[in-house]
Parts: C-alpha cells; sequence; structure tokens
C-alpha cells in the first residue's frame, strides 16, 4: 500500500513550493495504487509510468485451463493443476472407483493411494453419499476427485429408460448428497454402465466421463485376475500411458488387488492423475481421448444445477 508524501510548508525565511505529487496526484494514485517494493522510497513511486515495472497479474484460481468444461463455477470443486506433472514427457494414468463409498473398503482403498502418494477419481452414488459422508468428505480433503454416478445407480436397462429430465435428476440428487459432505458440486457424472449419448450428454450439460481400461473387477472378483487384467492387459484393454481405468471399490478383491497394482505402476514409471488432469494432458498433447469425454457444455449450465 503506497505512503502518501506528507506535504508541509514552512514558512519562516521563505515558502518552499513542496506541493508536487500532492493533492490532485494523491486522488489519482488512490484510485489506481501503485504497488512498493521492497528498497524503493514513496517518491520513487512518481516516477514516469513507463519506468515503473508492470504488475505481474495474479492468476485466476482454479483456472489452470482454457478448457470450458474445467473453467471454475462459483460452488462447484476447483479442477487440479498439472503441478509436478510434465503432460509431454510424463507416463499417466488415472485410477478411477464407481459404486462407493462403502463405509469399510472405501477407508481402507484411500489408505493404500496415501500410503503410494497417488491420487483417484471417485464417482459416488448419492445415496450412498449421503448414508457416509465422512467418507466422501475424506476423499476430497485428501486431495481425490468427486464425481457424481447418478443418485440411486439404476440398472443399465433402467438408465436407458430414463429421460434427460430423469438423468440429469440423477446427477443433481447425487451432486446435493456431494455438497452436504463437502462444501461443493462436482464437475463430472459417469452414468450408470457407461450408457449415455452425445446428444443426452450435450441436453444435460455436464461431462460425462467414460474409461478406457476395464479389469472387470465387477465380474472376476479375484485379485489375482484383477491385477493380471491390469498390469498385463486383455480384452478389456491395455495400461498405458494416458488411460483411464475402470474399478469399483465396493468389491473387497478390487481392493486387494490395488494394494499391488499401485505399487507396481509406480515402478513402471506412472504417475497417477485425476479426470481433469488427465482432460488437461490430452488436450495439451492434441489427443482425442479413447475414453470419450462426452464434450458438453460448462458444468452447471443445465437446469437444476444453476
Amino acid at each position: 500500500m503506497m505512503r502518501k508524501t506528507v506535504c508541509i510548508t514552512l514558512s519562516v525565511l521563505a515558502c518552499m513550493a513542496l506541493l508536487a505529487g500532492c493533492g490532485a496526484g494523491d486522488a489519482a494514485a488512490a484510485a489506481e495504487p501503485t504497488v512498493i517494493t521492497s528498497g524503493q522510497t514513496a517518491a520513487a513511486s512518481h516516477m514516469p509510468e513507463e519506468d515503473e515495472p508492470a504488475a505481474t497479474p495474479e492468476p485466476t484460481p482454479g483456472q489452470v485451463t482454457d478448457l470450458e468444461q474445467l473453467q471454475a463455477k462459483e460452488g462447484f470443486m476447483l479442477p487440479k493443476s498439472l503441478d509436478g506433472i510434465d503432460p509431454m514427457n510424463d507416463k499417466v494414468v488415472a485410477l478411477t472407483f464407481d459404486d462407493g463409498p462403502n463405509p469399510v473398503k472405501t477407508p481402507e482403498l484411500l489408505d493404500i493411494l496415501k500410503e503410494n502418494g497417488a491420487v483417484a477419481t471417485f464417482f459416488v452414488v448419492g445415496n450412498l453419499a449421503e448414508e457416509y459422508p465422512d467418507v466422501v468428505k475424506r476423499e476430497y480433503e485428501e486431495g481425490h476427485e468427486i464425481a457424481t454416478h447418478s443418485y440411486t445407480h439404476p440398472e443399465a436397462s433402467e438408465w436407458k429408460g430414463l429421460s434427460t429430465a430423469e438423468q440429469l435428476e440423477q446427477y443433481t440428487k447425487a451432486n446435493d448428497a456431494i455438497e452436504a459432505a463437502t462444501g461443493l458440486r462436482t464437475l463430472f457424472d459417469r452414468p450408470p454402465g457407461g450408457n449415455l449419448t452425445e446428444e443426452q450428454a450435450e441436453e444435460i450439460g455436464r461431462e460425462q466421463v467414460l474409461w478406457s481400461v476395464d479389469p472387470e473387477d465387477w465380474k472376476y472378483k479375484d485379485a489375482d485376475a484383477i491385477y493380471e487384467h491390469v498390469m498385463n492387459g486383455w480384452n478389456g484393454g491395455v495400461v498405458q500411458d494416458g488411460v483411464v481405468i475402470l474399478s469399483h471399490e465396493i468389491y473387497q478383491s478390487t481392493v486387494d488387488a490395488y494394494a499391488r497394482i499401485i505399487p507396481a505402476l509406480k515402478e513402471k514409471g506412472y504417475k497417477f492423475v485425476t479426470v481433469s488432469q488427465m482432460m488437461q494432458i490430452a488436450e495439451l498433447r492434441g489427443e482425442t481421448p479413447a475414453y470419450l469425454f462426452r464434450s458438453a457444455p460448462a458444468a452447471g449450465e443445465a437446469v437444476g444445477e444453476e
């Protein structure tokens, strides 16, 4: 904050005109303050404008990318920045977990992630988030990304039969539960079974996130099989740089598998990123993601998410 120059008129032997830099000059300075850095004097702040260093603009909180879907919006969680990640050279993988929170298995998975310094994205079911808000809060507070996976997780056939308005209501109610747990709403959704068309996504007006690797942990409830499917690949996809892996935190076999998978991926040189980070990385690399982010308008523009 700029100190005002105090103008003193001494009239003992003669009047000294010491008014330069006062009066109108101070008024202008008050309207548009000049930052004085350490070592400068107040007088230096009155140097001609071209001699003053340009102020460094402050970044907009949460504005980590130009992607429309990731712009900061009041009341919504901020996308994760790419601090500590070299998007062009690092090998990255996004772990995503559906169908929670579970009061026992999710905390165990969170412990594994924490021990390995890894992050994930949790696509939570709204009615379970209402039942176990402390688990959702812990997910968020430990740096993971939260997204919705509907409110009641209808079966695939039932979900397909819902109107767009009914699907949006499922997401909105899930977001209400997430907001109650964390104080903020989410940017992303994942439709049950991945069933949603581009047209429906555009109508809903929120980003719909699918996946590129499915180890079918929901089908093969065996930790060894899940480990093999993730690490060595199979018909559900091959783990490589830039993939989004689908799993489900509600199975003990999945949690046990990831206790081995996460350290093994680290050993292979992978870094773990969230969905919002993977979106930015794909954009910087000029890639079209295989996991089909449904490029909908910015979060919150649809009815019910204002």
